[in-house]
This record gives C-alpha cells, sequence and structure tokens, in this order.
C-alpha cells in the first residue's frame, strides 16, 4: 500500500511540475508575442536622434539580448522592443541627461508611474486584438472577407456602413430562404400567387402559414389525403399519388396494406396470412418515405441555423476586436494626455506621431462610444466593418504611436528596475558622465546583470585616470574568470550611456563615442575565413577604429579577448604583444586585453607603465581543488606560467570543476 508520505509526496511533485510547466509555457507566450510586436513595430523605421557607437557585433558578444531578457521589467509586448532601442549607447550628452531625467522622475514619483503602469496595463489587455491585423494567418481576418463586396465596381461600397448592413442583411435573407421554404414559405408563396394570378379574391396570411406547415405535418397524418375518395383495387396511379409531396403516412399505409401489383401483392403487403404481420409490415414500409422527409427536413434546418450562427458570431467576435482595438487606443491617448500635461521629457516621443488625415480620423472615430463599448449586441454590423477595414488599410500609419508606448514603457521598466534592485544586495544605481579628451571609467563594487543578485562576484573596475593605467593586460588560464570581467566592463559603459544605470555602487566614466570588442570572432566559411583569419581581421578593424579616433576625434573602450587564436601560442603572444606595442600611443583608447599566454605582461615595462597586468584570482585550497573568486587584481598571474605543477593540477580540475560549479 502507498503512505500517505509517499501519496503527499507525489502530489506535490505534481504540483511543481504543473507550476513549472505553466511558467515555461508562458514565458514562451510572452517571447512569442514580444517577437511579433518587434516585427510590427519595425515595419516603420525608427530614426533615433543619436546613433547607436556599437556594432551588431558588440551587441552579440556581449550577449545583450540576453542582457535584455534578464533585465525586462515591461508590461506591454511593444517594451522590449523600447528596451533593445534605448540600450544602444549614444554619445549625445544632452539626450542622456533628458534620458536620466525621466527615470529620475518615475522613480521619485511612483504615484505617477502607477498611473502610467495602468495605462499599460490597460493596453497589455488589448495588444493582442491589435496585433492581430499584422498577422497574415489570421482567421478572424480571413473568415471576415465574406462580408465585402468583392467585385472591382462594388470595392467603394465597403467604405459605407449603410451598403454593408444592406449586404449582411442580403446575406442572413438568401441564408433563411431554405429555411423559410421548409416551413411556411412555400405556402406564403402559394397564397400569394393564387390572390395575384388566380380567382382568389382575399390574400390570407394565415391560410398561407397553415399551407406551408402542410407538408411537414401531412407527412406524420394517418389520414387519407390522395387515397380519401379513391377505392380499391389501386393502380400505379394512387401509388404515386401517395409519394408525391401530397401524399400522407395514411395513405402509404392504407396502400401497403390492401394494395397489390400483380405479383408483388405478396411482396407489399407482406403476408395476409399470418395474423399482425401485413400492418406491421405496411407501417415500416410506409414510415420510410416519412423519415427521409424528417432527415431531409432537420438536415436543412441545422445546415441554415448553423450558418446564421456561425456568421452572428463571427459579426460578434469581429465587433470585439474593433472595441479592444479602441480600447487600446483610448488608453494611449489617455496616457499620451497624462505625459504631456505634466510636462515630462517623454512627451517628445509622441511628437513622433506623424499622423496623417486618415490615421487622425481613424482613432477619431475608435474613440466614440461605438465602439469602446463590449459585449453588447445590438450594435450596427456596417460600422463595424467598415472600421475593421479602415483599421485593415491603415494600419501602418498607426505604428509611431506604438513606438511611444514602447519607449514609455520602456523607461518604466528601467525604473522599476532601479526600484527591484534596492532591496538586494547589489543595486543599479546612477552614474555620472563626463565629456573629457581623456577617457576613463571608474566603478565601484561592480557587478556583471547577467547572473542573478545571488551569483554575483563585486569588483572595482578601473581602466584611466590619474592612478590607473588606460591599458591593461589580464592574465590567466582559461576558464579562469577573464571573459566574465571584459564583459562586465562593456555592459557597465553600454549600460551607463543608454539606460543611465548602472550595476555598481557607485560610478564615473568619460563619455565613450565607440565601444569595441574581440570577444569571440568566428569563422565563416562562406566567406573563406578561418578562426585566426576572423581574429586577425577583427584586431584589424580595432587598430584602424583607433587610428581613426587618434586622427579625428573621439574616445573609445575596447575589449579584447584571447585575440590571434586558431594558431600556436607562440604566434599568438608575439602578435598581441605588437598589438600593445603598436596602441600604446592612442590615448584616446581604453583597452582591456585577456590572455592565457606570457609575452604580453613584458608590455607593462615596455611601454613605461602604459600598460598595467592584472590577474582573475584563483584559489587553490587544496591539491586538485580550486575555488574561482572572479576577483580581478593587479599584477599578472605568474603561476600559470612558471608552476608548472600547479598548472597541471587547475588543467585537471577545471575539466570536472567547473562543470560541477
Amino acid at each position: 500500500m502507498i503512505s500517505n508520505d509517499m501519496l503527499r509526496g507525489t502530489i506535490m511533485v505534481f504540483w511543481i511540475l504543473l507550476l513549472l510547466f505553466s511558467w515555461f509555457n508562458g514565458d514562451l507566450a510572452r517571447e512569442k508575442k514580444s517577437k511579433n510586436a518587434a516585427k510590427v513595430l519595425n515595419l516603420v523605421p525608427y530614426i533615433a536622434n543619436s546613433p547607436s557607437i556599437i556594432s551588431n557585433r558588440e551587441w552579440q558578444e556581449l550577449e545583450l539580448d540576453r542582457l535584455v531578457d534578464c533585465l525586462d521589467r515591461t508590461t506591454t509586448s511593444f517594451g522590449r522592443w523600447g528596451l533593445v532601442k534605448l540600450l544602444h549607447p549614444i554619445a549625445n550628452m544632452q539626450e542622456l541627461h533628458e534620458r536620466r531625467e525621466i527615470i529620475a522622475f518615475l522613480v521619485n514619483n511612483p504615484d505617477k508611474m502607477h498611473i502610467f503602469q495602468q495605462q499599460l496595463e490597460c493596453i497589455k489587455q488589448f495588444e493582442e486584438s491589435l496585433l492581430s491585423y499584422w498577422d497574415v494567418k489570421d482567421q478572424l481576418k480571413q473568415a471576415s472577407k465574406q462580408f465585402y463586396f468583392s467585385l472591382p465596381f462594388l470595392k467603394k461600397s465597403n467604405e459605407s456602413s449603410f451598403a454593408l448592413n444592406v449586404s449582411i442583411a442580403t446575406e442572413v435573407f438568401n441564408s433563411s430562404q431554405v429555411l423559410l421554404k421548409e416551413l411556411a414559405f412555400g405556402g406564403i408563396s402559394g397564397e400569394y400567387l393564387n390572390w395575384l394570378y388566380g380567382d382568389q379574391e382575399k390574400f390570407s396570411l394565415w391560410r398561407g402559414i397553415k399551407q406551408g406547415f402542410d407538408g411537414p405535418l401531412r407527412q406524420h397524418s394517418f389520414d387519407l389525403f390522395e387515397l380519401k375518395y379513391s377505392k380499391e383495387p389501386y393502380s400505379y396511379k394512387h401509388y404515386i399519388k401517395a409519394f408525391g409531396p401530397q401524399g400522407s403516412l395514411g395513405d402509404r399505409y392504407e396502400l401497403f396494406l390492401k394494395g397489390y401489383i400483380n405479383d408483388l401483392a405478396g411482396l407489399l403487403s407482406f403476408s395476409q396470412d399470418i395474423p399482425g404481420v401485413g400492418k406491421v409490415g405496411a407501417f415500416l414500409m410506409a414510415a420510410v418515405p416519412t423519415l427521409f422527409y424528417d432527415y431531409r427536413f432537420v438536415f436543412s434546418i441545422m445546415v441554415i441555423g448553423r450558418r446564421l450562427m456561425k456568421m452572428n458570431r463571427l459579426l460578434n467576435e469581429l465587433q470585439a476586436r474593433v472595441s479592444d482595438v479602441a480600447c487600446c487606443f483610448d488608453s494611449i491617448i489617455k496616457l499620451r494626455k497624462l505625459i504631456v500635461n505634466e510636462g515630462l521629457g517623454l512627451a517628445p516621443y509622441f511628437s513622433r506621431d506623424n499622423y496623417d488625415d486618415v490615421s487622425q480620423n481613424i482613432v477619431t472615430c475608435l474613440l466614440t462610444q461605438r465602439f469602446l463599448p463590449k459585449k453588447k449586441y445590438f450594435y450596427s454590423r456596417g460600422h463595424v466593418l467598415t472600421m475593421h477595414l479602415a483599421i485593415k488599410q491603415a494600419k501602418k500609419s498607426l505604428i509611431p504611436l506604438l513606438h511611444s508606448v514602447a519607449f514609455i514603457d520602456a523607461y518604466c521598466s528601467i525604473a522599476k528596475l532601479y526600484q527591484e534592485s534596492q532591496k538586494n544586495s547589489v543595486a543599479f544605481n546612477f552614474l555620472e558622465i563626463r565629456e573629457s579628451h581623456q577617457p576613463f571609467l571608474h566603478y565601484e563594487q561592480a557587478w556583471l546583470p547577467l547572473l542573478s543578485s545571488q551569483q554575483v562576484i563585486v569588483n572595482d573596475l578601473m581602466l584611466g585616470g590619474d592612478n590607473d593605467p588606460g591599458k591593461i593586460i589580464i592574465t590567466g588560464p582559461n576558464g579562469g574568470g577573464k571573459s566574465t570581467v571584459l564583459k562586465t566592463y562593456g555592459v557597465l559603459a553600454i549600460l551607463s550611456q543608454g539606460w543611465c544605470i548602472t550595476p555598481a555602487k557607485k560610478g564615473c566614466q568619460s563619455l565613450f563615442t565607440s565601444i569595441k570588442t574581440g570577444l569571440c570572432p568566428k569563422e565563416n566559411l562562406s566567406k573563406g575565413l578561418s578562426t585566426f583569419m576572423a581574429e586577425k581581421k577583427a584586431m584589424t578593424e580595432i587598430f584602424n577604429d583607433m587610428l581613426d579616433l587618434e586622427n579625428h576625434g573621439g574616445t573609445m573602450l575596447a575589449l579584447i579577448d584571447e585575440p590571434y587564436k586558431g594558431t600556436v601560442d607562440t604566434e599568438s603572444a608575439k602578435r598581441i604583444y605588437q598589438f600593445g606595442k603598436d596602441v600604446a600611443g592612442f590615448s584616446r583608447a581604453l583597452i582591456a586585453i585577456a590572455t592565457h599566454t606570457e609575452k604580453p605582461i613584458d608590455l607593462e615595462i615596455d611601454t613605461n607603465a602604459i600598460f598595467g597586468n592584472y590577474q582573475v584570482k584563483i584559489e587553490e585550497i587544496s591539491p586538485y581543488n580550486f575555488e574561482r573568486l572572479f576577483k580581478l587584481e593587479k599584477g599578472p598571474a605568474l603561476w600559470w606560467f612558471t608552476d608548472e605543477s600547479k598548472r597541471s593540477r587547475f588543467i585537471d580540475w577545471i575539466d570536472v570543476g567547473s562543470i560541477l560549479s
């Protein structure tokens, strides 16, 4: 038997798995909606006031998409697009100041931000209906085409709600004709024709209705109609009448019970010699045509009923969708008014609306009581169809408004991220950015936000200035944490010149006009680039960019990880050293190079301390048991080059230890 503890444990595991599955599905659905929203927003190019100072290579190598995923606190599906746009760092001090002022306002005025969030929640509630207008596979959009005029010379009528109402009424009437005919329309039509062309003096609707229902009722009646005044023996003519539209169940029963046709008499009347069998057989044979009539009658009613119900359901769904879009834009306009009234720096984003007359009319029409209320039956189908068509045709002109929503949501997300972090052991803070010809970067207790607050290790990261070298060589083994430190430098600088908050207790840096990385150049077989060729190409590009800055002004942060891979260590070390010698005189560039080779540590002496040596601390707790501290310290990792035994033990440990940790 299963114990209570085992049962409770099984139930607990089941609920945990169910929660994980729900969370995973919800996360995937959110990601899919964000991607769809980004595709829509990118249909109209957004021209930023200031260009990004990084390229796609830096974005990929610093894992900035993952960074956005980790730090995303947006409400709507549009918000992530805004976060990505704002994360691209810029070199415009005025715009950075404006961004900081916006975030500071939201942080210092939580009541105002709460109001903004309420409107964003409303937008989120209805955004799926709005995004469906860009979905080419949307079933409702495809099904609604049946309500519009398709002939070229009638397409103009699709702009008239009256014409579309008439079209729907005609469609309903045509779909109902069979139903009416089956019920009473045929009798009313016959009554009308008799009154119009016959000798009948008066038109009687009631008589026509009774005649219309006469057929279905007669099919189930045991009274004689066609045989009422006929006498036996019955002939072929009587059979035809009994099976005709005016024949009744009683007529057919009479024929099968008493009628006979030459040698078929025994078959049709079954057996007159066995009592009861003749009556039962006659009833069954007479009931077969009635059953067929009932099947056709009920099937016709069901087909027409389903058709009418489907049309009504489609129109109701379309009305709900248009109403959702109306509510969505109602929240957008309310949000816009709130921001403009506050005089907040977000107002300029709404100045990018670029409304034309068509889109202005659409928004005006949407914000009427005709479309805002939901879940009502009595509404103008024609107005819903014209509004649906207008949104489809002018949807592109509405995208600039969605750009504005994306940026507002992004700023609120950054402010929420800042507020949430204040409760943790490590937090985001505002930093100081200075314009300077001599670049520098000083951060106290900095951490990498790609990791959770429980995993991070803080470091004081300094480059340039009066007391620290502006160019450093970080030495140590592969897997020792050098790449993590380089990414921390890059993410700090990008967040500072993008979102204006930084993952550090305190920070100050110069305004960079360029950030370049060479963290993992990849081979490209289609272009004939091997790993070494890709590394060499990246280093050449970085060198040329530095040279250009020296000649034309600007400052750069360059982060390079294990350059010139793909060849022997001796050749890599020689080329790294030569690169350091070549760029030592570039005063406008901060450079951090990570390598596991020894020769580059000579740059500190050979460049008169323009380069400095650093390492990421690793401790050997016991033989074959190391701890990677991820702490950046001054001085080269000499043990890696001189202590062969320790180096071997670390390599043995890192194969298993790094995976387990």
